[in-house]
C-alpha cells in the first residue's frame, strides 16, 4: 500500500478482469487509492497503459501479504461462481473474530450453482457479524467506464456503515452512486437480466423484429420482479438501475456478452462453440440453470426465464420456446 497523507480511503479490488479494472479507473482519484489483485502478473501488463490505472497498486493473490483490516472497502469483482473460493481465501488471511468489521461489497452478478445463493447470502454465510456487506449493480459496461463515460449504479446494503461511509467516496462526477437497502432485489435484478438478455439476443438472431424483443424484455422484467418478490425483494426495486436499467442495456447493446451469446445460439451454433469462440464468461448460462432449480424448489412461476435452461440443455428448441410464449392461453397482463 502506498502511504499518502492526502489519501483518506484505501480500496482493495479483488479481480482484475474487465469490470474490476473499470471500477479501479472510476474509483482511483485524489481521495481514493486503489489496489488491484489478480491471479497473475500477466493481467497487469495492458492495464498500465491507462492513465488512471498507472497510479493504482498491483498485487497477485499469491503475493498479497497486507492486512485486510487496513482497507476501508474491499470490492469483489469476480464471477459469481468463484465467490465461495474467494471468500475462503479472504478467511485464510484473517483471524476471526475481527477487531473491527470489514466492509465488503460484491460486484458479482449471478446465483451460485451449488448452493443457489445470491452473492449477499454467500458473503453473509462466510463472514456474518465480522463484515458489513453490500453489492454493486446497474447498467455498467466496463469499456465505457474505462473511457470515463457517465455511469449510474446502485449500491445496496442492509448496513448503514456501507451506505453512509462507503457510498460517498465511491461517488464521482462520472460514476454516480444511488443507495438502496434492498440488497436482495438489486442482486436478483443483476443476475436475471443476463438470462433475459440471452433470449433477447435469440429473438434478434431469429429476425423476429423489434416488437417481439420489446415484448420479451417487458415480460422478462415482470417475471424478474415476481421472482424477486417471492425471494423477499421490493418489486419497486426492479424499476430502478439494477432492474430495468441493467435489463435495457444488456438486452439491446452489441457490447452485451449475454445478448451476443443468444444471438449466436439462434444462428445454430452450440453452447460450447459459442463460449470457446467468445473466450469470456457468459454469466447468464450458469444463472439460467440456477434460477430454474431455485424456481422449481420454491414453486415460483416464471416460464419465460425458466425456459432458458431448457433451451441450453436442448430439452426444447429456441423456436419451440418462443412459439410457446406467443401461443400460450390468453390472460390478463397484471
Amino acid at each position: 500500500m502506498i502511504p499518502n497523507s492526502q489519501i483518506s480511503n484505501q480500496i482493495l479490488i479483488l479481480g482484475a478482469g474487465s469490470f474490476g479494472t473499470a471500477l479501479a479507473a472510476c474509483l482511483h482519484n485524489e481521495k481514493n487509492h486503489v489496489t488491484l489483485l489478480a491471479r497473475n502478473d500477466n493481467h497487469f501488463l495492458k492495464l498500465k497503459k491507462h492513465p488512471i490505472l498507472q497510479k493504482c497498486s498491483y498485487q497477485t493473490f499469491f503475493d498479497f501479504h497486507n492486512s485486510l483490516l487496513d482497507y476501508d472497502l474491499i470490492i469483489l469483482a469476480i464471477p459469481c461462481q468463484s465467490l465461495t473460493s474467494v471468500c475462503l481465501w479472504i478467511k485464510s488471511k484473517i483471524k476471526l473474530p475481527l477487531s473491527k468489521k470489514l466492509n465488503i461489497v460484491s460486484a458479482a452478478k449471478g446465483i451460485d450453482r451449488v448452493s443457489l445463493m445470491l452473492p449477499y447470502q454467500i458473503l453473509n454465510e462466510h463472514f456474518g457479524n465480522d463484515a458489513n456487506i453490500g453489492t454493486l449493480s446497474g447498467p455498467s459496461f466496463a469499456k465505457e467506464m474505462l473511457d470515463g463515460m457517465p455511469t449510474c449504479i446502485a449500491l445496496a446494503s442492509k448496513s448503514n456503515e456501507i451506505i453512509e461511509n462507503c457510498a460517498p467516496f465511491l461517488h464521482s462526477s462520472t460514476f454516480r452512486i444511488y443507495d438502496s437497502q434492498d440488497i436482495i432485489g438489486v442482486e436478483v435484478g443483476g443476475a436475471l437480466k443476463n438470462v433475459i438478455a440471452i433470449l433477447a439476443g435469440a429473438v434478434d438472431g431469429l429476425g423476429l423484429g423489434n416488437n417481439a424483443r420489446a415484448s420479451l424484455i417487458t415480460k422478462g422484467l415482470s417475471e424478474m420482479a415476481h421472482i424477486g418478490y417471492k425471494l423477499g425483494a421490493n418489486p419497486i426495486t426492479f424499476m430502478g438501475l439494477s432492474g430495468l436499467g441493467d435489463l435495457i442495456l444488456t438486452c439491446t447493446s452489441d457490447l452485451s456478452r449475454n445478448r451476443k451469446f443468444g444471438y449466436q445460439l439462434a444462428q445454430g451454433y452450440s453452447v460450447q462453440q459459442i463460449t470457446e469462440k467468445m473466450g469470456v464468461i457468459v454469466e447468464g448460462i450458469e444463472t439460467a440453470k440456477s434460477i430454474y432449480d431455485l424456481c422449481t424448489q420454491k414453486n415460483i412461476h416464471a416460464p419465460l426465464i425458466m425456459s432458458v435452461k431448457k433451451i441450453l440443455s436442448q430439452e426444447v428448441t429456441l423456436e419451440e420456446s418462443l412459439n410457446h410464449f406467443m401461443t400460450s392461453e390468453q390472460s390478463s397482463e397484471f
